[in-house]
């Protein structure tokens, strides 16, 4: 068991968006059949609640939530020093209403 599924476990995905690693969007839904479980994104960001179709896929994730609490002058550094490329754009992912948080 890994990510997602601890946080469904624990009841904090109920009433949120997410998603999982590719081969066990099935599993999860088959176990967690009220979640609302996305495929084909690489991450979700849905109010509190990031998760990432996990494995070389959670880069993209840790590099948005660096963006959004250090901005994208480090983050880009940071992607740099990791010799990747930031650019959210070019990555299939989905970000839910955050006004909910408040």
């Amino acid at each position: 068991m890994h990510g997602a599924f601890i946080l469904a476990q624990a009841g904090l995905l109920n009433q949120v968006v997410s998603t999982t690693f590719p081969s066990d969007i099935n599993k999860m839904r088959d176990r967690f059949p009220s979640l609302d479980i996305r495929e084909n994104v690489w991450f979700v960001h849905d109010g509190k609640m990031i998760t990432s179709a996990g494995g070389a896929r959670s880069f993209e994730a840790a590099m948005y939530l660096c963006d959004i609490l250090y901005g994208s002058e480090v983050t880009n550094d940071l992607a740099g020093g990791l010799v990747l490329e930031y650019n959210l754009s070019n990555y299939p992912h989905l970000i839910i209403d955050q006004e909910k948080d408040n």
